[in-house]
Parts: C-alpha cells; structure tokens; sequence
C-alpha cells in the first residue's frame, strides 16, 4: 500500500477512527473509550488515544509513518496548551508532525468547504466557530456552562427550572410547561429543585435533559416554553454575529450543528430568521455527513510531503 488516511472524532464518552486508502476505499473504522483532554487530563488522554489507534493500525497492518494526513478532531481541544498536548500524542505514537491536523471536533465542519464558513453548534453546551478567507479560526463562546453555554441544551434546561421554579412561588403561570415538568420528573416543589440543582449543577447533561420538555411544551403552545426558545435563539444568533464580526467576512457558508439545532425545528427556524435579516445571503446547511467522516475528508486535504 502506498499509504493511507485517518479521520479521529473523539468525545468525552466514545472515540472514533475510520482509515482509508489514497482512492477512498474505507479499511478500516474503529471504536474505543473517548476523553475530553481539558477534563481528563493529559495522561488519562494519552492513553485513550494509544488505546484507539495502536490496536486499529496493528489489526490493518498499517505503520504510522504511513499515513498521508491525519485529521483529529476531538472535545477539549480549547486552547493552544491542548493541540499541544496531543500533538505529542500522536507524534510519540509515529506520526508525521505536517501530515497531523489537530483541531477542536466542533471545528470540523469548517473544512467542508474551501470558502469562509462558519459553525455554530448547540448541543448540551453551545460554540461557534468561523473560519476567514486566510484561514484564520475565530471562537465564540463555550468556555463554561456556569457563565457561557448560551442557547444550549443547558441554558433550556436550566430556564425551565426557573419557569417551574416561578410557578411553584406563585410568580407565573405555566399551564402546560410545569405539569409536564412535575409528570417527567416528580420534581414538584422548590425544596426538590433546590436540592436537583445543587446536586446536578456541575453535570450539566443533567440541567440540559429538560431541554426536551421545553421543546414538547412549545409543540403545545405554551407561551413561556416559547419565549425561552426565544431567548436561546437570540442568544445563538448573538454568537452568529459576534464570530461574523471576527471574520471580516462579506460572505460565507454556515453550519448548523448539535442536538438541538438539528432536531429543535423551532429552535433552528428562530436562529435561522434572525441570520436571514442580520445576515442576508449567507448560505445555511445541515451538514450531511459525520463529523468522523468530515475528519477524514480534512484528512484527505492535507498537504504532505512526497
């Protein structure tokens, strides 16, 4: 074989790797345990990523100095300090340092084309990522879920406790939001928020699981579960703009991704109104791929040497 190509999509939970030959053939795709390096720490990462692709290229009978381009695109990568770090992983393991793209996984959807794009992602945290006409990558948001996270899963969830919260004090009136709360939960009185919230504020897939019941009463015409997807879709257009902002940019691609902008219509459409007033012409996708596949075609990008 002349050579190959890697694409990595790793999470705090599952890791990725899928292999191809110079023509496109697939050889190969693999799963192990994933890790998200600003939380797991380094060493616990390192191991990770060994534990992934030692196995999957010994099974191919394939040698890291083989490979054209590796793309690794995974959580945690926030700062220069983190690229670095894996960097050397994949550098102890063999690999080539010009043939390595180590970037953030939300990042990936960026090099799906060669124009000026941008990503915004609302899952169970919320970022947004843009890529200038010289390459340059400007962020926004997502730094924690106690101060960011705008727009997210999180912030839904944790709106909707407070709704709930108002309606428990007698400060509102949620006619379809907070007994759909009480039935999912059991969760019906301030004591068992409190108590919910001081024990699951730091797991924020816990506070975002409610994210569900706000998009369910919003279905049903509940007012507030409307006006809090409201304000998460000003909060993610605010990211939109803000990252535009960065680019300098006249025109661009741009990429809806995460749970909530690809299965929360309501969301998705609010979002999606304000970039069409605020930023007329910009093109708007779902993009149609994984992000381990979109890793493998950067992979594919890359020039190495001969």
């Amino acid at each position: 074989m002349t050579g190959y190509y890697a694409g990595l999509d790793v999470g705090g939970t599952n890791g990725r790797l899928k292999v191809c030959d110079p023509a496109g053939n697939v050889l190969g795709e693999f799963t192990a345990p994933g890790c998200s390096l600003n939380t797991d720490g380094a060493e616990k990462s390192r191991l990770r990523y060994r534990e992934l692709v030692i196995p999957a290229l010994k099974e191919m009978n394939l040698d890291p100095g083989g490979c054209l381009g590796i793309c690794v695109a995974a959580s945690g990568i926030d700062f220069p300090v983190h690229e670095h770090d894996c960097r050397s992983f994949f550098e102890e393991m063999g690999f080539f340092p010009d043939r390595l793209m180590i970037i953030n996984d939300c990042e990936v959807f960026l090099y799906l084309t060669e124009m000026p794009a941008l990503v915004i992602i609302s899952g169970t945290g919320s970022v947004c990522f843009g890529r200038d006409e010289n390459g340059i990558i400007h962020r926004t948001g997502g730094f924690n879920h106690i101060v960011s996270d705008e727009g997210s899963g999180f912030d839904l969830g944790l709106k909707v406790l407070r709704a709930v919260g108002n309606e428990l004090s007698g400060r509102g009136k949620n006619p379809i939001l907070t007994p759909l709360f009480i039935k999912s939960t059991g969760i019906d009185t301030l004591g068992k928020i409190d108590d919910y919230i001081n024990a699951n504020l730091m797991e924020k897939s816990q506070i975002a699981r409610f994210s569900l019941l706000a998009y369910q009463a919003a279905m049903l015409g509940d007012e507030t579960a409307i006006v809090i997807h409201r304000e998460c879709a000003d909060a993610l257009w605010g990211l939109i703009r803000d990252t535009a902002a960065k680019m300098k940019a006249g025109g661009f691609d741009l990429c809806y991704w995460g749970s909530l902008l690809v299965k929360n219509d309501i969301l998705r459409e609010m979002v999606e109104e304000k970039v069409n007033v605020g930023l007329p012409g910009v093109r708007t996708s779902i993009p149609r791929i994984t992000a381990l596949d979109a890793a493998l075609q950067a992979a594919g990008k890359l020039r190495h040497m001969p």
